[in-house]
């Protein structure tokens, strides 16, 4: 499961260096497909062993990794809405 959640940093980390950067909405388009696939795969995991709970470091890690996932979101949807909006107006 930490490796994972690992995969799950790793894209969460994208995000921020594309916030940093000059935001692209393909590159974050493309970075939230390879974070819908990681949280399918944790899903899948969690689902498939449902007597397994998550360890206290495993609880602490995903702690963090949603507090990350609230500031990204925060300061990266209304970019992305804005310019989700944009695209749509041109066409």
């Amino acid at each position: 499961m930490i490796e994972k959640l690992n995969k799950l940093d790793s894209n969460l980390l994208k995000l921020e260096e594309l916030d940093k950067d000059r935001f692209s909405f393909n590159n974050f388009k493309e970075i939230n497909i390879q974070l819908e696939n990681v949280v399918n795969e944790i899903m899948s995991s969690i689902n498939t062993d449902l007597e397994k709970s998550l360890n206290a470091d495993e609880q602490v890690y995903l702690g963090q990794i949603l507090s990350k996932i609230e500031k990204l979101e925060a300061k990266i949807l209304p970019k992305a809405n804005l310019l989700n909006s944009f695209s749509k107006s041109i066409i």
